[in-house]
């Protein structure tokens, strides 16, 4: 009778190793699947890619509010933000929205309508916002003219 030279004990652990190593990267790749699919993905528009097709469009609004002698300026005074739109648009009438974008959550997002005082001027409640980053976007018409204006701002 031959003695075998390996201990019967040590046979049985290379198997339970690879056993081990599998089944940690299957539960490690199945939660990995998991934590993606319930993230939250906000797109910055719902219809992007139509927008794309007219961006020549948006350029143009862009140009034409760079353009103005007396540009759109805003600022945070307070507990409001104060948006000062050209006076001869105020008088000639003014029709477009303010989108207050929020890019961490799109709950956060609002639209107000554009209404001014004969200055020119909008007051929005920023105590209703959030703190934190957002994204200005101003578009405008005026005399039969688009304009269109956006920047960021940190909320205090």
């Amino acid at each position: 009778m031959k003695k075998s030279s390996q201990n019967p004990e040590k046979e049985w652990k290379w198997p339970l190793g690879i056993f081990t190593g599998y089944s940690i990267f299957v539960i490690g790749t199945l939660s990995f699947v998991f934590f993606t699919f319930t993230q939250k993905t906000d797109l910055v528009a719902e219809n992007y890619y139509e927008k794309t097709l007219t961006y020549q469009e948006q350029i143009t609004r862009m140009q034409n509010a760079q353009n103005l002698d007396n540009p759109l300026t805003w600022r945070q005074t307070g507990r409001y933000l104060n948006f000062s739109f050209p006076a001869d648009q105020a008088v000639a009438g003014l029709d477009g929205e303010i989108i207050m974008f929020r890019p961490s959550n799109s709950d956060y997002d609002r639209i107000y309508e554009i209404k001014t005082d004969p200055d020119g001027l909008q007051q929005i409640d920023a105590a209703e916002l959030n703190p934190g980053l957002w994204k200005i976007q101003v578009a405008w018409n005026s005399g039969g003219v688009e304009y269109y204006r956006e920047a960021n701002i940190d909320l205090r």
